[in-house]
Order: structure tokens, then C-alpha cells, then sequence
């Protein structure tokens, strides 16, 4: 099947580019194959996906480059500095939104060879990871010591702990352990020019604004992270599950609220709304379900706080079933791909507000999906809660004669329905290329002129992750 290409045709880097970076990395770890190039040219953005099965992909890298340590990734950046090659960092190739999606002419830097556990330091509750470990792998290492970092995202078993730095991410139980922003304390960062940054662990500092925020959702377009310390946590000694059905979506979050806003911080929060619940657990109502864990006494309690607010505020218990089946499935990303196979376009969208908006934020962007032609289904379920809101996570699927019409329209309807609800954009997909339009609505002219300066003064020559999360200068 001949390969077609829609993002940027096929190109080539210098060749004295190649016989540079075959001398840094061993030529063994440089390749020009078009195997490779096809294996390295999509990350998990679910048009690209679509269209890949009838043989269109948004690009082919011209070679893909597989770096074993900091040292060999500087050389590689330099040497890219030197003759204006761009350079597109691929961790696990996880990401939704074309972030690792490469362009004709530049070259793919495959970090899966950063991949080791380095130091646990159990007195501190930290340890340290080359930043191209899997995330299931990390977890390994971890959990054979008797320690967890608490970040189980549903790319588990195929995002790495870099691609987590690099769009912000959220596991399923940050309620309790957090985001990757409050688990990261220090990393090391190669910068474009590829110069090194060593930014160490400590618990916080007063030091001038965070030089580690600026990487964590830079999504490799201002340095690439090679290793980082994360907080821990001892593996949990008692679980407590529960779940409750509720009327409707606005009744739930209600009731999440008020639990969030005292003392009890249960490890995973989720509201499926009425047709996820359906689809998950067979009834036609509104779940939520509860995950509680650490210590037994504290557990006990939390346990008890939550069924009061819940029973109290109408919610009727249906036991440990409903998170046992949740557990089971949440790693399941196979409905999607069989239904693109019959011509379905099927996409997830990730957006974040306040309380006070949420349930109008879940109830415009479900109306304002549904409303564009050739929709089949539309559902969403919240996947991550705080005392102060929740992200709301959407599931579309349609079909058209014009799919990318069908497509663009889609997002754009949950965009718009995000903004005028006080949402943002993003909360842990990142922007990648395909959400970059709608940053300054966002971020504001300034905000992303902002972004812009700090882009051209890190990367003068432009030449890591070239054309992502904001668009390109004029």
C-alpha cells in the first residue's frame, strides 16, 4: 500500500547530519529504514490512527535517532544546532494530540533507551528514573521495594516518565497522591542548544520562578528531560471501595464537592454519566465510585465519611462491584480502534473547570457535540478531582463523508462549549499541534506571545518540536 502524507511531505536532513550523529550514538542506533520511519512517524492521535489504516500518515521523519545518555543527546543537539535539523522527542509515542508527530525533514529522537531505575532513597521518599522509562516498568521497580509514586494514567503500560513531565499529566489517583507537577522535585534537562541543566531535588524553594515548570508541559519544544526524582509512597495496607448512584450528573458532583471540601482525599474519585454506565457496569444511571488508601485507621474513617455524605445527599450504594469492574477495564482502549476499522471517527477530550461550572461545562459540551452533524454518541464521565473542580472527560464518535470535517467540527464545538463555560482547554493531554489554535483563546495575545519569547530565547534556532503548542511565528 503506498504511503501518502498530509502534515508534510517526505524530506531529507544533510548528510553530513547523518555521518555526525552515527559517530555520537553508534550508527547502529541511527536508522533510515522506512519500517522505522513509519513506527516513529504517529503517536496515539486518534485521527491519525483513523486515517493510518488507509495508508495516510501526517508525515515521515527523514531518520530516527536512539540516544543511550545525556551526553549523547547534547552531541545530537549541537550537531542539529550546526546544520538546522529539527528534532521531534518521542518517549512512548502515547500522546493524543500529535505532539510527537514528526515533519518531513527532521528527525526523531527515540528516547526509549533512557530507561533505567537509578536510586531509591527511602528515608526521603524519592527515587530517581532515566526520564524514557515506561510507566508500568517505573511502577515495577517501585512496587517490589514496597513504594508506589501513585501515577497510574490510563497510557500506563506505554507513556514514559518524560512524556508525563512533558504534557502536565494525571494519573487516576491524583486525588489523593497529585499531579506529575507535585511528584517531580528535580530533574536534569538537555536544552536546544544542547547545553545541560541540572535542577535538584529538594521538597520546594525560593529561588526565582521554578525552572523545572518550565519543562513540565513543554512537551520537548524547550529542552529534553533525561532523568527525574519523584516523590513516593509506601504501598498501601488497606483499600476501601465503594460506589453510589445518583439521579443525575449535577446531583453527584454536588455530593463529591462536599466530601472534597473537609478532610477526606480518597485516592480516586469518578462520575460516569448515565451512558458510561451503561457501557461499563449495565445500568442506565449515574455512578460514581470511590477508592480509599493507606493506613487502616485512616482509611476506616475516610471510608465512613464518605458513605454519610453520599447516603446523605441521596446517593444509593451498589457495594465494590462497580469499582472492581472499573478496575478491571480502565486500561481498555480497544472500542475505539474497532470502530474506526467500519469508517467511525472516535476521539476523547480532556477539559478542567471550577465546581461552580461544572456541571454546565458537562452539559453544554455533551449538547454542543451532539449537535454536529454525524454524531452517533457523545458520553463523558469526571476522571480527576480537587477540592476546587474536576476535569471532565468527553468520548465522541460520528461518522461523514468529510471525516476530517466531521472531526475538526467536533473539537471545535467542545472548545467553544469549554470557553464559554470558564474551562480550560487542557487538563492533562497537553496541546500538542491539533490544540495549538485555540491557545490564545486561552492563554490570551499576551500569554502566548509570552510563551513565544520564551521559545525563541531557550531555542533560537527552532529546531526542537517544530510546530507544537503554539503556532508558529509569522
Amino acid at each position: 500500500m503506498e504511503i501518502e502524507t498530509f502534515r508534510s511531505k517526505r524530506g531529507k536532513v544533510p548528510s553530513g547530519f547523518i555521518r555526525e550523529v552515527k559517530d555520537i550514538v553508534g550508527g547502529e542506533n541511527v536508522s533510515q529504514e522506512e519500517t522505522d520511519l513509519i513506527s516513529y512517524s504517529l503517536d496515539y492521535w486518534m485521527y491519525g490512527i483513523f486515517l493510518s489504516q488507509y495508508g495516510k500518515l501526517p508525515s515521515l521523519p527523514a531518520v530516527v535517532i536512539a540516544p543511550g545518555d545525556s551526553r549523547e543527546i547534547q552531541g545530537v543537539l549541537r550537531c542539529a544546532n550546526k546544520h538546522r535539523v529539527g528534532i521531534t522527542p518521542f518517549g512512548g509515542g502515547s500522546g493524543v494530540l500529535g505532539g510527537a508527530i514528526p515533519g518531513g525533514d527532521e528527525a526523531v529522537l527515540n528516547l526509549q533507551r533512557l530507561n533505567e531505575f537509578i536510586s531509591l532513597d527511602e528515608i526521603s521518599c524519592v527515587a530517581e528514573f532515566e526520564a524514557g522509562i515506561i510507566g508500568a516498568n517505573l511502577e515495577r521497580e517501585l512496587n517490589h521495594r514496597g513504594y508506589s509514586t501513585g501515577s497510574i494514567p490510563q497510557s500506563f503500560y506505554c507513556s514514559t516518565l518524560g512524556g508525563w513531565i512533558s504534557t502536565r499529566a494525571v494519573g487516576q489517583f491524583s486525588t489523593k497522591y497529585g499531579k506529575i507537577e507535585d511528584m517531580v522535585l528535580g530533574m536534569e534537562v538537555v536544552l536546544p542548544d544542547g547545553n545541560l541543566v541540572d535542577i535538584k531535588p529538594v521538597p520546594r524553594r525560593s529561588t526565582g520562578p521554578s525552572l523545572k515548570d518550565l519543562f513540565l508541559g513543554g512537551e520537548g519544544a524547550l529542552g529534553i528531560v533525561t532523568r527525574a526524582v519523584v516523590s513516593v509512597h509506601p504501598l498501601p495496607q488497606k483499600v476501601v471501595k465503594q460506589s453510589f448512584v445518583f439521579p443525575s450528573v449535577a446531583e453527584a458532583l454536588e455530593v463529591v464537592r462536599k466530601i472534597l471540601r473537609g478532610d477526606a482525599r480518597p485516592a480516586v474519585v469518578r462520575v460516569f454519566d448515565e451512558t458510561e454506565s451503561e457501557r461499563y457496569f449495565g445500568v442506565k444511571e449515574v455512578t460514581v465510585i470511590f477508592i480509599s488508601e493507606g493506613e487502616p485507621d485512616f482509611m476506616e474513617l475516610e471510608g465512613a465519611v464518605v458513605s454519610r455524605i453520599a447516603r446523605e445527599n441521596g446517593g444509593q450504594p451498589r457495594g465494590e462491584s462497580p469499582v472492581d469492574r472499573w478496575l478491571e477495564k480502565r486500561f481498555d482502549i480497544g472500542l475505539g480502534p474497532v470502530a474506526m476499522q467500519q469508517g467511525v471517527v472516535v476521539d476523547t477530550i480532556e477539559v478542567v473547570s471550577l465546581f461552580k461550572d461544572s456541571a454546565n461545562l458537562y452539559r453544554d459540551m455533551v449538547s454542543s457535540v451532539k449537535a454536529v452533524d454525524g454524531t452517533i454518541m457523545v458520553s463523558g464521565h469526571f476522571s480527576h478531582f480537587y477540592r476546587e473542580g474536576a476535569c471532565l472527560y468527553l468520548t465522541f464518535a460520528g461518522a461523514s463523508p468529510d471525516s476530517f470535517r466531521y472531526y475538526k467540527d467536533s473539537w471545535t464545538a467542545a472548545m467553544e462549549a469549554t470557553l464559554r463555560n470558564n474551562g480550560s482547554i487542557s487538563h492533562h493531554h497537553g496541546i500538542g499541534f491539533w490544540r495549538k489554535e485555540f491557545m490564545r483563546r486561552e492563554l490570551g495575545a499576551e500569554g502566548v506571545e509570552l510563551l513565544r519569547k520564551i521559545k525563541v530565547a531557550l531555542d533560537k534556532n527552532g529546531i526542537l518540536n517544530r510546530g507544537k503548542l503554539i503556532e508558529d511565528a509569522e
